[in-house]
């Protein structure tokens, strides 16, 4: 496939807690749960989810976080290589009681966390870097922030992760040894793209690249309740790039744009996976600017429609 990006890493970049936007602005929401974070290890190499600190003195006092920054198991996540947690300095007191002080530092370390986002894709080339977050839109600054359209993917209930009793090694031993099911699901969605673009007009459920997308989840089902018995499925939406040059046999994106914008393909169920459903179609999102050029424009945890939960 022309566009797969197999020699890189495949990493996130995500806040430590859910962003919302209320109609008074910015609410720093919770953090991810155990299942999440063994979600982020099992589909991708690397995560990098800063810690926001008060002041340079408080690296002596890390890791005693309020319990509302903390991650669930981090120092297992972070000792098994899987987790970096760099220190974002932030200001005051994150339970403030005055709504107009807590604003301005969660707007505060909203940017610190973008700026740093864009400081780590710069460092790392060797990692395809990409920003994470738990909702159903990207939620960035608005200096970070660029509207694009893009193709996107949702993937509903389809992503097994292990419950229970299991820690973070026993989840990388099985990542590694089954490393070409979970390689498998990334080339799928980067095959669709490309189909999706070279002929938009094609049924979804037609589509080459959709029978291996349900041949993949299949597999990493099968192998999942094989190895852990008990497990959860997650969702991953996956925005993609619309303007690079060329992809495949020439097709300019511009051109496909003006033909699709508007056109959402039919969701398809994943026929021996219960409640699991994919669904592809084109929307103007704002994405991360730093990283507007990159083919992959961000992930999301919860699927877009009403109904693919």
């Amino acid at each position: 496939m022309a566009i797969t990006e197999t020699a890189l890493n495949r990493g996130i970049i995500t806040a430590p807690n859910k962003i919302n936007k209320t109609t008074k602005g910015l609410e720093l929401g919770e953090s991810p749960s155990l299942e999440k974070m063994r979600y982020y290890a099992l589909y991708w190499d690397k995560i990098i989810s800063p810690v926001f600190i008060w002041s340079e003195d408080d690296l002596l006092d890390y890791p005693d976080l309020p319990p509302k920054l903390q991650l669930p198991h981090e120092e297992g996540f972070i000792s098994a290589g899987i987790l970096e947690r760099p220190a974002i300095l932030s200001i005051g007191n994150v339970v403030s009681p005055n709504s107009m002080d807590q604003q301005k530092q969660l707007n505060f370390m909203f940017n610190n966390y973008s700026s740093s986002a864009k400081n780590f894709m710069d460092e790392d080339s060797d990692t395809d870097w990409v920003i994470q977050q738990n909702g159903s839109e990207l939620i960035l600054p608005d200096e970070y922030s660029v509207e694009k359209n893009a193709l996107r993917i949702d993937l509903a209930n389809c992503l097994p992760v292990p419950t229970g009793t299991v820690n973070i090694y026993d989840i990388l031993e099985f990542k590694e040894y089954r490393k070409s099911e979970f390689e498998a699901l990334h080339e799928c969605l980067d095959e669709l793209y490309e189909q999706a673009l070279l002929s938009p007009d094609q049924s979804l459920a037609s589509k080459k690249a959709i029978s291996n997308i349900l041949a993949s989840v299949s597999n990493l089902d099968k192998v999942t309740q094989e190895r852990f018995k008990v497990f959860t499925r997650e969702n991953l939406s996956s925005l993609f790039n619309l303007y690079g040059a060329e992809i495949g046999r020439g097709v300019v994106m511009d051109a496909v744009t003006a033909h699709f914008t508007g056109i959402a393909l039919p969701i398809v169920t994943v026929g021996n996976v219960i409640n699991a459903t994919i669904q592809v179609n084109i929307q103007k999102t704002q994405v991360f600017k730093p990283a507007s050029e990159n083919l992959k424009l961000g992930y999301l945890s919860s699927a877009q429609k009403e109904g693919l939960y």
